[in-house]
């Protein structure tokens, strides 16, 4: 049996940095000031990686680096990520384009759309010029690292005009070619997506959902024939894991986007994913989720507060029911002790590790029945409890 792979991703999503003089919609701002740390996003997360010793084999960034087409916030912001990128020790950065790394709506003079983004710099969105050309004609190229193939997908290939800019796009003929091209290409035994937009239905608290990738659901059909087996979006500022056929999508949060009254329920979020696998069939993952409050720095993340955990997962196997049972069973074996720690629980139920927030929930649910839950702690550790009836 080989050995299992396993890689770690930095997301970074959505920066959205703005001039001092625009609409107050992020807290990143070209040249802003970053002392006190614990108000800029990017500051403080330099102290957070710091502090908690954080690494990752990359960076990726699910794109608008900027905010409405701005060509100085597409630069701070790509020297931001690159920042964070070194203090995170990464082989690579890898960026897509979002909505507003671009002037489709024509309001800044500039030649083309993508005038600015095909010009910022060299070495910008991929050092390898081959990959640039087929990122901007023909929508997708590969990023590699050891071990894991990163198919990074341009879902703003067509939008030239407000109307195309509405949302995000990725044609069946698009999809048809970059399968019959990649098929021979993608060898890692992890293999990814990155993207702006959503290629499923996203809708949330506030808002429906009327931006879905239209082709959505055949883009992420053809991924999972290319043998990826993570998909990794931003553009709907908050965070979301699922998980659905061997496919797990995460939906980023914005790391510093003003969320107004979104922040009631979602705040500003930065993650760190781990995925391990030993072949296609057999691939999992788990989530580290930080998120940012001004005047507080980053802090890990909690599913009441921040509305999301800070540890979650994909990749389980294991039944729903035999999960329930083998954790009633490590109960019932010491009745008195009202708490099992993590080398306890993973050695009853080693996929507990790899439930999604709503595996989690429906698996509480099951639990509070039999008075036990299985912790959602903010420290990352798995515990089950033992609850009491009021």
């Amino acid at each position: 049996m080989p050995e299992p792979t396993s890689a770690t991703f930095a997301v970074v999503s959505d920066l959205h940095c703005r001039l001092s003089t625009d609409t107050c919609d992020s807290f990143l701002v070209v040249g802003g000031l970053r002392n006190p740390s614990n108000r800029h996003p990017v500051q403080a997360l330099l102290d957070l990686i710091d502090a908690e010793r954080l690494t990752a084999d990359a960076l990726l960034l699910p794109g608008d680096l900027t905010n409405k087409g701005r060509r100085e916030g597409l630069q701070q912001g790509w020297d931001y990520a690159l920042e964070i990128g070194r203090a995170l020790n990464v082989q690579v950065t890898i960026p897509v384009i979002g909505n507003h790394d671009i002037d489709s709506h024509r309001v800044h003079g500039v030649p083309h759309p993508f005038h600015d983004v095909r010009n910022l710099r060299p070495g910008f969105p991929f050092a390898d010029r081959d990959k640039v050309q087929s990122f901007f004609s023909d929508g997708y190229c590969v990023l590699s690292i050891p071990g894991a193939d990163i198919v990074a997908i341009n879902t703003v290939i067509d939008h030239v005009d407000p109307a195309s800019a509405k949302r995000g796009s990725f044609s069946l003929d698009r999809i048809a070619r970059m399968e019959t091209e990649l098929a021979s290409r993608l060898n890692a035994p992890l293999r990814g997506a990155l993207m702006h937009h959503h290629p499923m239905l996203h809708t949330g608290t506030f808002l429906e959902d009327l931006d879905v990738i239209p082709t959505g659901d055949a883009l992420l059909d053809s991924l999972r024939r290319l043998g990826c087996r993570f998909v990794i979006h931003g553009h709907k500022h908050f965070t979301r894991l699922s998980y659905v056929d061997g496919l797990a999508v995460l939906a980023s949060g914005s790391f510093s986007a003003m969320l107004q009254e979104y922040a009631t329920a979602v705040a500003n979020t930065f993650h760190i994913i781990r995925v391990d696998g030993d072949n296609l069939a057999n691939v999992r993952g788990t989530l580290r989720t930080w998120v940012f409050r001004f005047g507080s720095g980053w802090k890990r993340s909690n599913a009441d507060h921040g509305g999301f955990p800070y540890l979650s997962g994909f990749g389980r196997t294991t039944p729903m029911p035999v999960v329930v049972q083998k954790l009633e069973e490590l109960a019932a074996a010491d009745a008195p002790n009202t708490r099992f720690l993590e080398p306890n629980v993973l050695e009853a139920v080693p996929d507990a590790k790899y439930l999604t927030p709503t595996e989690r929930d429906q698996l509480n649910e099951e639990l509070r029945s039999r008075d036990l839950k299985l912790s959602d702690s903010d420290d990352g550790r798995i515990e089950l409890w033992r609850r009491y009836r009021a």
